[in-house]
């Protein structure tokens, strides 16, 4: 494998994940003497990539909502700081007895 691990770098540690299965979805005999170093190799790179991802999710996850819709500050939230839903504005019956429902 020609990428060392880097604790600061997501793309060189996908990259070290990357080729150990390349390698392994390649072997017609499995290489034992060459397995276990891999492997181990790729469970730090996959702990490195794992912890970078989790650190991007919970900094994103300041800026949009469940539903994946951005936070605004304009924009009305309840108490839970989740955004207040818009009412319809739906007349099922007509607010005067004498007006016409058709219009």
């Amino acid at each position: 494998m020609s990428s060392d691990l880097d604790s600061t770098s997501f793309n060189k540690n996908y990259k070290v994940l990357k080729e150990t299965a390349d390698w392994l979805s390649g072997q017609n005999e499995p290489d034992i003497d060459q397995l276990v170093p891999k492997v181990e190799k790729a469970m730090k790179a996959y702990t490195i990539c794992k912890d970078r991802l989790d650190k991007v999710q919970a900094t994103l996850g300041q800026y949009f909502q469940q539903d994946g819709t951005v936070a605004d500050s304009t924009v009305p939230v309840d108490g839970d700081g989740r955004v207040r839903k818009a009412r319809k504005a739906t007349r099922s019956e007509p607010d005067r007895e004498d007006e016409d429902p058709a219009f």
